[in-house]
């Protein structure tokens, strides 16, 4: 009965335009499919990375996505992601922060919401386990674009799920996208001295 009153309520919000509410679920994870999810790996030595233009498409794993880092969602129970691994090999702390876009720099819309979900790993059968942060609208109606800030320390690594708000399935659920990371900055140590 929950199920066909949240799906009910999704198509419903379809035709109207309106972003269907996030009100988590209950129960274990809808298990992952497993295909092959794009993986960009960023090996972190200082400056600013560069933009790039993905693609969440029907060749992609999905998984259940959280709505925050202790609950899973129940509308985003079968998402397409990828995944963007930063490994800092700075010496110092480096501060991120990564936007999705569309391509070409656009705001993003409800046929093209982003959710970005922070992991220090990720293993997509068990989504909340090691998240760190998550973000779903940049500003709700206005920008449903993605933007998380984070610091990645010397020699560890951070994984950016970049997810749809939408099941794969779903006509808004496969889309492209555009990541930069205007603002990423090295936390450089200037002087040191003991007295």
């Amino acid at each position: 009965m929950f199920m066909a009153t949240v799906v009910a309520v999704a198509m419903l919000a379809a035709t109207q335009g309106d972003k269907v509410p996030d009100a988590g679920r209950e129960g274990p994870a809808t298990p992952p499919t497993v295909r092959a999810s794009e993986n960009t790996i960023i090996d972190y030595a200082g400056g600013t990375p560069d933009t790039f233009t993905g693609a969440l498409d029907a060749d992609d794993s999905t998984y259940n996505r959280a709505t925050t880092c202790a609950a899973l969602s129940g509308v985003g129970t079968a998402v397409a992601y990828d995944t963007i691994t930063i490994t800092n090999t700075n010496p110092g702390v480096a501060d991120f922060v990564v936007t999705s876009s569309l391509p070409g720099g656009g705001t993003c819309g409800d046929a093209n919401d982003t959710f970005f979900t922070l992991y220090s790993s990720f293993n997509p059968a068990t989504p909340l386990a090691n998240c760190l942060a998550v973000n779903d609208d940049i500003s709700g109606s206005v920008n449903r674009c993605s933007r998380l800030t984070f610091a990645v320390p010397p020699g560890e690594t951070r994984i950016v799920v970049v997810a749809g708000f939408n099941n794969a399935s779903a006509p808004a659920g496969l889309f492209n996208y555009e990541i930069n990371f205007g603002g990423t900055v090295p936390v450089e140590l200037m002087s040191f001295g003991i007295d």
